[in-house]
């Protein structure tokens, strides 16, 4: 028997509330596989946290923004199931294809929220700054190559030259992150994989900055704590500023301060221990910023 040949479908009219409920739940399933995809592959990147911040905003205008990441999920899942009955699909394996095809497409339309890197405190745009002896740090370092009168290709490294720019109104920033069980050994392979992330933001100017990505903000280790120190743009005398910290083994922390220009906002956050998975953690966050 060729392949196919027992895979009938149904004329109009013959398609009842069962078979409905089935084309439905098909779609809301490739709705749902996409979703997890693009959260799992896209990292902080994720479109869903664009559309959740654009939920949170829409919500504002109808006085609520407690919008979590969860309430998104439902709504992109009932979109997908809703779709049915305008492509009508005649087979699951049909719906299935278009739910997922139909959220590959607007997650490819919505752009990722790509946050800045965090400034220099002294606005220069030297990267991580030397660390005093016992500590740990990162100094940026250029890689000059020439060629000797032997032809042969020699290579030197030195350390990168500080560039200084005007100075800009900006908020002193001090932040100590406190890991309970201490920190992770592979720290830096966990922030460049996006284990471990931050964000800071600045609410008068609605500005976002990733904590642990540099263009002259100083980021050390000591010890179980994370020293941080930025500068952050200002407009206004003061502002409150907002940091969110998500790490795995940890709660997810958002806090905020208020921040004056020419007063050093010394800030502490202190990272809970918990056995709850941060893809689960997420989903229960209001991803606004």
């Amino acid at each position: 028997m060729a392949y196919g040949a027992k895979r009938g479908f149904k004329a109009p009219g013959e398609f009842k509330a069962a078979d409905m409920l089935g084309l439905i739940l098909a779609a809301a399933a490739g709705i749902v596989a996409a979703l997890v995809t693009d959260f799992q592959q896209q990292g902080e990147m994720s479109a869903l946290f664009t559309i959740n911040q654009w939920a949170v905003a829409l919500g504002g205008l109808l006085g609520f923004t407690d919008i979590p990441l969860w309430m998104v999920v439902i709504g992109l899942t009932a979109l997908g199931a809703g779709s049915v009955f305008y492509f009508q699909p005649i087979t699951r394996q049909g719906a299935f294809a278009q739910g997922f095809g139909l959220l590959a497409v607007l997650v490819t339309a919505v752009p990722g929220d790509y946050a800045a890197s965090i400034e220099s405190i002294a606005n220069n745009l030297a990267a991580v700054e030397p660390a005093p002896p016992g500590e740990a740090s990162i100094t940026p370092r250029l890689i000059t190559a020439s060629f000797s009168p032997q032809g042969l290709l020699s290579a030197q490294a030195q350390t990168a030259p500080v560039q200084e720019t005007p100075d800009a109104a900006k908020y002193d920033l001090y932040l100590t992150i406190s890991f309970a069980n201490g920190v992770p050994d592979d720290i830096a392979g966990m922030i460049r994989r996006g284990a471990i992330r931050g964000r800071l933001h600045n609410e008068d100017t609605r500005e976002t900055w990733s904590l642990f990505r540099s263009t002259g903000g100083s980021i050390k280790r000591q010890g179980d704590r994370l020293m941080i120190e930025a500068g952050v743009p200002a407009q206004t005398e003061s502002a409150r500023l907002w940091v969110r910290i998500e790490a795995p083994g940890y709660v997810i922390e958002e806090q905020s301060a208020s921040a004056v220009i020419g007063e050093p906002l010394e800030w502490r956050i202190d990272l809970k221990p918990s056995n709850t998975p941060l893809m689960v953690q997420r989903l229960g966050k209001s991803y606004w910023f």
